[in-house]
């Protein structure tokens, strides 16, 4: 879920090819080239087709980049970590590694870290870290009764936590699957269901520190033929976890056939945000380096603008 204005819209643009992803934090909208799907909230499969789609054309022009950020994510192939260890006469119980579910899993996997720690007797709790899982845990530490101290070397909002998009994504690059075991899978369905849930209750506050926002994705390639993995790639596949043990929880899109959607804009407070996301979830993988790429945020603008000048 996006944090953002639920008229607004996240453009995510894959490296290569001429697909445009917009953000909708639990009702979403989705598009193609070919094709353009919008969702909802109903069970069951796909929904019927969708009437045509009018929106007002998009202003996208490198002239207008207002920023570019860049958000590291601390994946472990086995998954997020959560064990406990003593070191002396501390009790050291960890919870980080989430790839880039964090914000999504924040609430779930900081609950089961606060549960192990007042398990192991603790009244004093420090947290290192204020990104979105320290502050959860140090939150729901204190509603158990725990006395908290964060030690953070940054503070909001120059932390990781706050360059990352924010939208619900449970299982990016949550582990690779040949961890998911179902032990695993476990784990990680409550944790989603437990922040699905507490985010929940965070619409409709003041602020609005939870919305839901629509998603677009556009392709040149059908649904039925729309993958994330490059063909024929050696490498360990990541694990998708969403469609086998969530599925209640995730809109279902709806069609828009060639030439019924002129794509278009909705707006945003801070604008609108474009992100790359590559072709497959290794892009990016295994880089450290959180330097701004000015040509690749005015390839992702130029990209956007050309989907919306040919409509």
């Amino acid at each position: 879920m996006d944090p953002f204005d639920s008229r607004g819209i996240d453009h995510v643009i894959a490296k290569g090819r001429r697909r445009l992803l917009t953000g909708v934090g639990a009702a979403v909208l989705a598009a193609a080239a070919d094709g353009c799907s919008v969702a909802g909230l109903r069970a069951g499969g796909r929904a019927p087709p969708a009437p045509p789609l009018n929106l007002v054309p998009l202003r996208a022009s490198t002239d207008r980049i207002t920023q570019i950020t860049v958000c590291t994510r601390p994946f472990r192939a086995q998954g997020p970590r959560l064990d406990v260890e003593q070191i002396g006469q501390k009790i050291i119980v960890h919870n980080y590694g989430h790839g880039g579910s964090g914000w999504s899993l924040s609430w779930g996997s900081s609950g089961i870290a606060v549960q192990k720690a007042m398990a192991a007797g603790a009244q004093e709790i420090a947290v290192i870290g204020c990104g979105a899982l320290g502050l959860t845990s140090g939150i729901l530490a204190q509603r158990a009764g725990a006395r908290v101290t964060i030690y953070a070397k940054d503070l909001p909002p120059n932390v990781r936590s706050s360059l990352a998009s924010g939208l619900w994504t449970p299982d990016s690059r949550i582990c690779l699957e040949e961890h998911a075991t179902p032990e695993f899978k476990q784990s990680w369905a409550a944790m989603a269901r437990k922040s699905f849930q507490t985010y929940q209750s965070l619409l409709g506050l003041p602020g609005n520190p939870v919305e839901f926002i629509d998603n677009f994705l556009v392709s040149d390639e059908p649904a039925g033929m729309r993958r994330r993995e490059t063909p024929n790639d050696p490498r360990p596949k990541f694990a998708n976890l969403q469609r086998e043990l969530i599925a209640d929880l995730i809109p279902q899109s709806q069609d828009f056939a060639p030439g019924s959607h002129p794509l278009g804009r909705h707006y945003r407070r801070d604008g609108m945000v474009f992100q790359v996301v590559g072709d497959s979830d290794y892009y990016g993988y295994g880089d450290d380096t959180a330097v701004p790429d000015r040509a690749e945020a005015e390839h992702a603008v130029n990209t956007i603008a050309g989907l919306y000048g040919a409509a």
